[in-house]
């Protein structure tokens, strides 16, 4: 287990004891890590040791956690699996899943008001992103946007718009924290390399919605099922596969002119390139 497996690990079992506090562990349990990894690795570059992110971390991951659990709700996606077993709402309660989605995203802002690690201004200004860009102005309009396109109504700017809010929300999070705690004042930069890491992460969960499956990814493929609109709405996978590639240049690039050092976050991001 890794540190900050660790840690994650401390603040579930310090939890009031009861059902809701089983839930959050099991969901919590299993996932990859990709938005933290990416707080460390940009940590890394401007020379911090990555545990003084641990709780920004931590809290960005319970905001992607209770985003999967509602997600995967009747309501929303209607997915049984998750993080390879079955999704909240199956292994507990409807009632349960819904509760402990909305505890994790409480205890987001609390995790970092509370932090020893960060002063006032960096603890106001990480709260700040967190509600702002898993809010109305990122990840819930993208969201809605979502559930309200099907794959008969989306274009290419309707899917540009939906990925850089419903998943470009969170990735711009994951790098403005890091700025935050260095100190930094270049907010444009960092939302922008959060949105190109986002559309390619989407890209990617698109395609491979149709060539890979359940048991590789974790989780139910269901955007055909619910005839969500997806970038396959919109490109060939061929097509889409060319994209992607020409995504990574674009990011390539734009890393060229980043004021950290760049080969911690290279070494993660081609284990996406690769995935």
């Amino acid at each position: 287990m890794s540190d900050f497996e660790k840690h994650i690990a401390s603040y579930l079992e310090a939890q009031r004891p009861c059902l809701i506090s089983e839930a959050m562990a099991y969901a919590m349990e299993g996932g990859k890590r990709f938005r933290p990894r990416i707080i460390f690795a940009i940590c890394k570059g401007f020379g911090l040791d990555e545990a003084i992110a641990y709780d920004a971390a931590m809290a960005l991951e319970l905001i992607q956690t209770y985003s999967l659990i509602h997600d995967d709700l009747p309501a929303m996606d209607n997915d049984d699996m998750r993080r390879g077993k079955p999704s909240l709402h199956k292994a507990f309660r409807e009632d349960i899943a819904i509760l402990t989605g909305d505890e994790l995203l409480t205890n987001a802002f609390r995790v970092i008001a509370e932090s020893p690690s960060y002063d006032a201004q960096t603890k106001v200004s990480i709260i700040a992103a967190l509600s702002k860009y898993a809010g109305i102005d990122g990840m819930i309009y993208g969201q809605l946007l979502d559930v309200t396109s099907d794959n008969d109504s989306i274009d290419e700017d309707k899917l540009i718009e939906i990925q850089d809010n419903k998943t470009g929300g969170l990735f711009k999070i994951a790098c403005l924290i890091p700025m935050y705690i260095a100190r930094i004042d270049r907010e444009e930069y960092y939302i922008k390399l959060g949105s190109l890491i986002g559309h390619i992460f989407q890209n990617q969960d698109d395609l491979f919605d149709l060539i890979k499956s359940e048991a590789e990814m974790g989780k139910n493929l269901s955007d055909a099922k619910n005839n969500k609109g997806t970038a396959l709405s919109v490109y060939s996978p061929e097509q889409l596969k060319d994209l992607i590639a020409l995504e990574f240049n674009e990011l390539d690039e734009y890393l060229a002119t980043a004021d950290f050092d760049t080969i911690y976050l290279s070494q993660l991001l081609s284990i996406l390139k690769e995935r």
